[in-house]
């Protein structure tokens, strides 16, 4: 029964190593091998899809008590699923290019999202770490898969570095709680330290305190908040585009609910630390805002969007009730749609151009990734222009938009929190934000192109950029269901 329970997993990191296995055994004989293992990658994601289905059971602690399967965990395995295959079907284009490293691709975006459904249903920080790590390695090697690409390589680099120093930080954090409380696991740790019975902040350890400080700093690294984002820019800007639709969807969403794991599970609410997410929230608002009107390169300046929807999404969880939990879930998952649209729209962009050189070089990449390279795509493309214009009204905040009602949330629920200021402040750079979200829109629809862009013919990318426009355009009739799923999800944990 154990076993059964995270079936999801293993048949994830089960299908990367079968994946790899085929390769090295067909490679030769058959000759679009890329095709083949796309095949695979999207049978193994259906079967487990399947056996999520047989593991929605109410809240159960396995192994030990090291992992804990929910509602919650089996919802976000769904939606991670649904991410990955969307990934796949994005990336047919990028491993025909990359002919020689397409299973090794493939294996690899398996085993950092088995990561990813790991660090959900993490119950200790021993077997968090591990589920961190299975997930970090393979984007590693991810960021600097481009073997053309100077700025690639210089992309996994930097992150592996960052990266370590992240994964260092948590440990030193794990070892402090462990010094001060004896325990890792997170029942044990809140049965110890339970905010309700505790009658004040001396009753917990100041160690245990800073020890926890140390494992959201690290957090904050993994979900690029600032004043930790600086790999982020150049990472979202080296790596191949459907890399970047990755970190910017799969990776993020996963790491955002592990941190909110971490906080439900550990039941922590001491001595004002939601202070700290609310400051930090307020701080990725205004450095993301701020640093995206000033970039040329869309990728760069999506980036730093990235930052800006962090800060909200940190907003959110300031609030440390289940209504702030709910509604910052409810956000990431518009955040990760609306990144998949945004940088799959990117990535059919590359492929046609770059093709008539022969090579992917940063100095092309650069050219047709400025902004200015989209001018005149109404006319051109006007169904994807009108997709894209809608997934930044979205971003913006405009309604009747997903991203209006998911920022209205998130900012509902951190003035009932008591973060008035940094609600005024939100909102001031949401303004702000709307205009480098609205320039984009302008220069596809107002301005005289230089030279026209062409479009990969996907039938793929074009397919999920579009059904994603859609569900911005009507998730106003979804919202409902949706939250109210989600709250009772986070309420039997």
């Amino acid at each position: 029964m154990n076993l059964l329970l995270i079936a999801p997993e293993i048949t994830l990191i089960c299908g990367a190593f079968f994946t790899l296995i085929f390769d090295a055994f067909f490679r030769k004989k058959i000759s679009y091998i890329s095709y083949v293992t796309h095949f695979i990658a999207l049978i193994i994601c259906a079967s487990v899809l399947i056996t999520i289905g047989k593991t929605f059971v109410t809240e159960t602690l396995i192994l030990n008590d090291m992992l804990r399967i929910s509602f919650f965990s089996s919802f976000a395995k769904c939606f991670l699923l649904l991410l990955l295959t969307c990934i796949i079907l994005l990336g047919v284009n990028f491993t025909i290019i990359e002919q020689k490293v397409s299973s090794e691709f493939m294996a690899l975006l398996m085993i950092a999202t088995a990561g990813g459904m790991l660090m959900i249903s993490a119950n200790d920080f021993l077997t968090f770490y591990l589920a961190l790590e299975m997930q970090s390695l393979p984007l590693y090697i991810l960021c600097a898969i481009n073997k053309k690409s100077t700025q690639s390589s210089e992309a996994g680099i930097k992150y592996f570095i960052l990266g370590s120093l992240s994964s260092a930080l948590f440990l030193f954090g794990v070892s402090m709680i462990y010094g001060f409380s004896g325990s890792i696991n997170f029942s044990a740790i809140s049965a110890l330290y339970d905010v309700n019975s505790a009658q004040i902040v001396k009753d917990i350890p100041i160690g245990v305190m800073v020890g926890f400080i140390f494992i959201i700093t690290a957090m904050f690294f993994k979900i690029s908040a600032a004043p930790f984002h600086m790999w982020t820019p150049d990472v979202y800007q080296g790596s191949a585009t459907i890399i970047t639709a990755f970190f910017a969807s799969l990776v993020k969403f996963s790491a955002l609910l592990a941190l909110i794991n971490i906080l439900i599970n550990f039941d922590v609410n001491w001595s004002g630390i939601n202070n700290i997410f609310a400051i930090i929230g307020v701080i990725s608002i205004i450095v993301g805002s701020l640093g995206a009107i000033y970039q040329k390169n869309i990728k760069r300046l999506l980036a730093y969007s990235s930052i800006g929807h962090v800060g909200f999404m940190l907003l959110g969880i300031s609030a440390f009730s289940k209504f702030g939990f709910t509604y910052t879930i409810f956000y990431a998952i518009i955040y990760a749609l609306i990144s998949l649209g945004s940088f799959g729209f990117l990535n059919i962009i590359l492929k046609k151009n770059s093709n008539k050189y022969n090579h992917e070089d940063d100095e092309i990449a650069n050219k047709i990734y400025d902004i200015n390279s989209l001018a005149g795509l109404s006319k051109t493309h006007p169904k994807m222009a009108f997709s894209i214009a809608t997934l930044m009204f979205s971003s913006a905040g405009i309604p009747p938009l997903a991203g209006f009602f998911s920022k209205f949330y998130i900012l509902s629920s951190a003035i009932v929190g008591g973060f008035v200021i940094a609600v005024i402040i939100a909102v001031i750079f949401s303004v702000v934000s709307a205009f480098y979200y609205l320039k984009i829109v302008k220069i596809m629809y107002f301005d005289q192109p230089a030279n026209i862009i062409d479009l990969d013919d996907n039938i793929n990318s074009k397919f999920i950029i579009i059904i994603v426009a859609l569900i911005n355009l009507l998730f106003i009739f979804m919202m409902k269901p949706i939250i109210s799923s989600i709250f009772n999800f986070i309420s039997q944990i």
